[in-house]
């Protein structure tokens, strides 16, 4: 299994910094990395997403630190940074602490003062996967600082200050999804969000007969190397092109009496977006109503739409889904798709509950005898959002 199944939590966080700061924290917050079930490239165009968040989480432990100093200490002991705190507030190097100077900073703009911590950073969220591992940090540490600062802050601004420093931190020009269900996450449910206005439901998901499988394709990406991006600007051209403030407001209609004037490849993204809308609102429809074949259906679809139209895949993902389809067990599966901003990372599948070890291995050997990789998997049940672990 092994998709980062390492125990993290406060006391298993509290030793290491008692032996790297030779004090005890004051607070110490969790958030958890998510899953993509559906909905994939619309938040950033104003559509719906249908994530659920991880049992995986980020846990940030803080105190006020005794040397006037900000002195952060990433992946247990990994790198160690001091910073004065006229510089925390500013980019800088190691990349990493980039998560949360930016996170400082829009705690500055709301204004709310950091005062120097000591901060010691864990996860067993997995990087580079399309888990969300960067949203889980931001978040993290957020609820962390407001804590430590008394100030409340709701989880929605949270996810806000999270994606605000991706944006001018980090170089990624993300969407709200991940940051937003890092901090709203509800056990045992996922959560439909508009991401026009950040309306949200949730969604339960407590049927015991269907488990989320996540299968890592092993190929680790960034969506700082321009790739995002580039889509983005794709769709903001298509929007341009017919008119609308967002794709939210295109129909596929629309795009195919505008389709020469779009060109092939806006036409193609476009048709992505507005095609996910559709497919989240039958997936989430598929859910309320414990009907996993047509969930599966909507699953497929976006993934090929993904391949196809917005091409965020990669043959190692497309590799992992196709064998879906299959394996010997392939009538357990009900769907499986590319999760993620893409260019690697992970696939989700939904699997019956009592062949999901067996679809499993079957997914990993079929996929090592393709393609030479060894991979992880993660069966998951829906956890719980950001929230303090331990206060003193």
């Amino acid at each position: 299994m092994d998709l980062e199944q390492r125990t993290i939590d406060a006391e298993t966080i509290t030793p290491y910094f008692e032996e790297y700061f030779g004090h005890k924290p004051t607070v110490i917050s969790a958030s958890p990395g998510r899953v993509n079930l559906i909905g994939e490239h619309t938040d950033y165009n104003n559509g719906f997403v249908l994530p659920m968040a991880l049992e995986n989480v980020n846990v940030v432990a803080v105190a006020p630190s005794p040397t006037g100093k900000h002195r952060w200490i990433g992946s247990l002991g990994d790198e160690t940074i001091e910073l004065s705190t006229e510089e925390a507030s500013s980019a800088g190097d190691p990349f990493w602490s980039n998560y949360v100077r930016g996170v400082i900073c829009m705690l500055k703009r709301r204004g709310v003062e950091v005062p120097p911590v000591d901060m010691l950073v864990d996860s067993n969220v997995p990087r580079g996967g399309g888990l969300s591992s960067s949203a889980a940090f931001e978040v993290s540490v957020c609820t962390a600082l407001a804590a430590i600062c008394g100030v409340e802050i709701s989880p929605t601004d949270r996810a806000l200050i999270g994606q605000a420093t991706e944006h001018e931190f980090v170089g990624v020009p993300c969407g709200i999804m991940d940051q937003f269900i890092s901090a709203n996450g509800k056990k045992d449910h996922a959560l439909m969000l508009d991401c026009k206005d950040l309306s949200y439901s949730y969604i339960p998901m407590t049927d015991p007969a269907v488990s989320v499988l996540v299968i890592d394709s092993a190929v680790k990406h960034s969506l700082a190397d321009g790739g995002y991006a580039a889509r983005r600007k794709n769709c903001e051209d298509a929007c341009a092109i017919l008119g609308v403030p967002s794709l939210r407001e295109a129909t596929l209609d629309m795009l195919e009496e505008n389709k020469e004037k779009l060109g092939d490849l806006c036409y193609r993204r476009a048709r992505h977006v507005v095609g996910e809308n559709l497919r989240v609102a039958a997936f989430a429809k598929a859910l309320a109503e414990k009907d996993w074949e047509a969930a599966g259906i909507a699953m497929r679809g976006s993934h090929a739409s993904l391949k196809d139209d917005f091409e965020v895949s990669c043959a190692e993902v497309d590799t992992l889904v196709n064998l879906s389809y299959h394996i010997p067990s392939a009538e357990s599966v009900y769907g499986a798709r590319m999760t993620g901003g893409g260019f690697g990372g992970c696939i989700v599948a939904l699997v019956k509950s009592e062949d999901v070890e067996k679809v499993a291995q079957e997914m990993l050997e079929g996929y090592r005898e393709a393609l030479g990789i060894e991979t992880t998997y993660l069966v998951t049940r829906p956890g719980e959002g950001a929230r303090i672990l331990y206060r003193a």
